[in-house]
């Protein structure tokens, strides 16, 4: 069976999210070839943390507006799906495999980010590329609204360790036709994605402070 990659009415509310993002910017190129984005930031707690929550808590942090089904828990960087791998003969059905041939324990890879919603909706948002934990982790594709466009993108996250904790660099570059118009937009988002991820770490709820 192949693999749900989208649906209409997921991606207009993913298109309508990421256009309302407020927020300044940080983009340091954008041209008719497509842009890129750049952010650092600090996190008060070592790389390892900060790698673990990156990799196996995004449902935690993520902002469920920037998700098809709505739900963040849905997100998860364990791509091994029934829809899209198929067991070899001898495998029971519900087999989960990493390739044609060969199972895998579910744990031992990063191969996607990927959301499943469990009634069918799947998608493939970017494949990991180059994993080295706790320090850096790459991956490509289009995100959200720049997946349907056919656009080359890497996305890359690097920790480094610092007196205080953690210093995370974060590099998208985005190579495209008529991708400029969504550099601000897709900067933004980013940006509060990451700064979701920071207080997940630090207080463990992904939500704005409150002064109260």
């Amino acid at each position: 069976m192949m693999c749900r990659l989208a649906v209409l009415g997921g991606l207009g509310f993913i298109l309508m999210a990421w256009l309302a993002q407020p927020g300044l910017a940080e983009v340091t190129e954008a041209d008719e070839h497509g842009f890129i984005s750049v952010h650092k930031l600090h996190i008060k707690a070592p790389p390892a943390r900060v790698f673990e929550a990156l990799v196996e808590e995004i449902g935690l942090w993520w902002d469920p507006a920037h998700t098809y089904s709505g739900d963040a828990a849905n997100l998860s960087f364990d791509c091994q799906t029934r829809r899209c791998l198929k067991p070899t003969s001898g495998q029971s059905p519900g087999a989960e495999v990493d390739s044609w041939d060969n199972l895998v324990p579910r744990s031992r890879k990063l191969v996607a980010l990927c959301e499943d919603s469990g009634d069918g909706l799947f998608v493939r948002h970017m494949t990991v590329d180059f994993v080295q934990p706790p320090q850096a982790l790459r991956l490509s594709g289009g995100l959200g609204p720049l997946q349907p466009l056919g656009v080359a993108g890497s996305m890359t996250f690097d920790l480094e360790e610092t007196e205080a904790g953690t210093k995370l660099s974060y590099r998208y570059r985005v190579n495209g036709r008529d991708v400029a118009s969504w550099a601000e937009p897709v900067d933004r988002v980013q940006l509060g994605q990451l700064e979701r991820l920071r207080r997940y770490v630090e207080a463990g709820s992904a939500k704005p402070y409150s002064p109260d």
